[in-house]
């Protein structure tokens, strides 16, 4: 049974992503955990006369909101005696990010699926560096996020961002077995910036399409000035539904998720983007 936990701001693209998570979950057990956090530092910096009394306020509201969730679960999957889906809620005071990672601890979370934007998203950039990227850098678990206005689509046609490293193929699985039964071709994409001599990259071609015996897998190379471009663009070009990628591989994690190339790629995706932190971290 997957354990997948949601982050939400009550905003639309928070919905999204909900609606995102229930259509993958479809007739497969899950728990779905839901969170509220509210930040007591973005609330200072929206509303500085804020007292502890319109902050509990606050607290109160979002309690009711999480209960309409709930409403609208049992109307969509029925009771808990006849639903597979298992939804619990919570509002939790704290900073953003850390609380999403101590929940996801706390809940033993498979997956954590959350929007690219929400209703304090200008505020929080400003000040405390973007939600998402943050929730990135601090999950103790993979993360897909949803750009906003996503719906679902059946996921047939997946690009995974490669770094030719060895780790690729036991990621792909990886990342597979959390979205079954919606898994079709894989596209292990490389981009190419360097122009790397041919045998290298058929050598890494050779091995990647040997070593994911699980899924039909395929690699691809494409010459691009700059990575995240070029992955946007492949992805475009070739109506892919998702687009993975790898955290642990340094190298090439750092060329792209800077704070200024993180915004660019998680907000010019038109399909959500999942992230295969390493449990270990």
């Amino acid at each position: 049974m997957k354990k997948i936990l949601i982050p939400t701001d009550f905003s639309d693209n928070a919905g999204d992503a909900l609606a995102y998570a229930l259509d993958l979950i479809g007739n497969q057990e899950a728990e779905l955990h839901i969170i509220n956090v509210l930040d007591p530092n973005i609330v200072a910096v929206e509303a500085p006369e804020m007292t502890a009394e319109m902050i509990n306020r606050q607290m109160d509201a979002a309690k009711e909101q999480m209960k309409a969730i709930e409403a609208f679960s049992i109307l969509r999957f029925g009771d808990s005696d006849t639903s597979k889906i298992q939804l619990t809620t919570d509002v939790i005071p704290g900073t953003i990010a850390l609380s999403i990672k101590n929940e996801a601890e706390k809940q033993v979370t498979d997956l954590i699926i959350m929007g690219t934007q929400g209703s304090n998203h200008s505020a929080t950039d400003k000040f405390f560096g973007t939600v998402s990227s943050s929730t990135i850098n601090e999950a103790p678990c993979p993360v897909i996020l949803i750009p906003s206005g996503y719906k679902f689509k059946t996921i047939d046609n997946i690009v995974y961002a490669s770094s030719m490293n060895s780790s690729d193929g036991y990621e792909i699985w990886r990342a597979t077995e959390l979205l079954k039964p919606h898994v079709g071709v894989i596209n292990c994409l490389y981009i190419d910036t360097n122009k790397k001599q041919s045998k290298e990259i058929n050598q890494f071609k050779s091995y990647i399409e040997s070593h994911s015996p699980s899924v039909q897998t395929q690699f691809v190379v494409k010459e691009a000035q700059n990575i995240e471009d070029g992955i946007v663009e492949y992805t475009n070009c070739h109506d892919a539904e998702m687009v993975i990628m790898h955290r642990k591989q340094h190298s090439f994690w750092s060329k792209i998720f800077k704070p200024s190339h993180t915004k660019k790629l998680i907000f010019k995706s038109n399909v959500p983007i999942m992230i295969m932190n390493n449990d270990d971290q």
